[in-house]
């Protein structure tokens, strides 16, 4: 018997209609979404703020509620009346019910995830926040995806109807050939979405800057912006870390200049050099220096300034000439 020609056009319309048919891929979806975005958010550490905003939002905002939502409304149509499930569901949802529900579901949802957090001892830093949003949605995840199973297929939600009404216009046409014109137009759709997406997110010629900032260690060891000594006595080290970050999109040499200054009447009337620091940093990257500083003044309020050049450096530093500049106040007390 002489073998069928092998069709891959249905083969492939074959694969994608049981594909659709089977399987929670909505709840699957979100699950490698979160998993994807935890990675960058905490592995990876992305420094882009664009990057962090696009996965971030979606994480803290969508997902909870939309897998919290599907654990209660796992059905396409209400159950019948006669149900005994404590969680049976009784109405109907749109999917743009479902998308807004899912948004306020996310905000009611992230008040008791914090006090939570907050009776650990980890405190409230960014590993800490995305992995418990990422834990508990991916817990709720398989809770939904159970629940979606329970329910008989032909009454089981699936945002796939939608998606199998777009598959069968492509796929279902009468020739290969409408097929394939089907499937580079859709490509081609895909494509011109993602372009314009790129385009919205990806960082403009024009935004090229340096940032400096001045950190201290937290109790976990995690750099923050916060938690500056305020008060030291006479000859007391402060400790800081001065952080330059290049998106210049070129190589930079920079030169920060750490001065202790003191003030009156919002003008500066006396400065000493405490430090200098060079750092190279490549495009696109953050240097990190550990600074231990000692003020030489006995008494008073001073301000450490870090002033930062990416050139030479002027014979009289200022934060006027700076490039960038950055400081914190230290009341200089005798100790009694």
């Amino acid at each position: 018997m002489k073998g069928l020609p092998f069709q891959p056009v249905a083969a492939l319309r074959r694969r994608s209609k049981s594909l659709l048919a089977g399987s929670p891929i909505d709840l699957l979806g979100v699950a490698g979404f979160v998993l994807v975005a935890a990675v960058l958010l905490t592995v990876v550490d992305a420094a882009s703020p664009v990057l962090r905003a696009t996965v971030g939002f979606p994480l803290l905002f969508l997902a909870p509620g939309y897998v919290f939502l599907s654990v209660l409304f796992p059905r396409e149509t209400p159950a019948s009346a006669d149900g005994r499930s404590l969680l049976r569901q009784t109405v109907p949802l749109s999917d743009a019910e479902r998308a807004a529900l899912s948004f306020g579901l996310s905000f009611a949802l992230l008040p008791p995830l914090g006090l939570v957090i907050a009776a650990t001892p980890f405190g409230f830093t960014t590993s800490v926040v995305v992995n418990a949003v990422a834990g508990a949605t991916l817990l709720g995840t398989g809770v939904a995806i159970a629940r979606r199973l329970a329910v008989p297929p032909a009454d089981r939600y699936r945002p796939g109807r939608r998606l199998e009404a777009a598959r069968a216009a492509i796929f279902d046409a009468r020739s290969t050939r409408q097929v394939a014109v089907n499937v580079v137009l859709a490509l081609s759709m895909l494509l011109a979405l993602t372009t314009v997406g790129y385009a919205l997110v990806a960082p403009q010629d024009g935004e090229e800057y340096t940032s400096l900032r001045l950190l201290t260690e937290d109790d976990t060891g995690e750099l923050v912006a916060s938690d500056y000594p305020s008060e030291i006595e006479p000859g007391e080290a402060v400790p800081l870390v001065v952080a330059v970050e290049n998106q210049e999109g070129a190589d930079e040499e920079y030169t920060a200049v750490v001065q202790e200054q003191r003030l009156e009447d919002g003008e500066v009337v006396e400065r000493n050099e405490l430090q200098r620091v060079d750092y190279g940093v490549d495009a696109g990257d953050t240097a990190y220096a550990d600074r231990t500083l000692s003020p030489e003044a006995e008494e008073g309020s001073i301000r450490i300034a870090v002033l930062l050049y990416d050139g030479d450096v002027p014979e009289t530093p200022t934060t006027g000439n700076a490039y960038r500049h950055s400081y914190v106040w230290v009341d200089v007390t005798d100790g009694e």
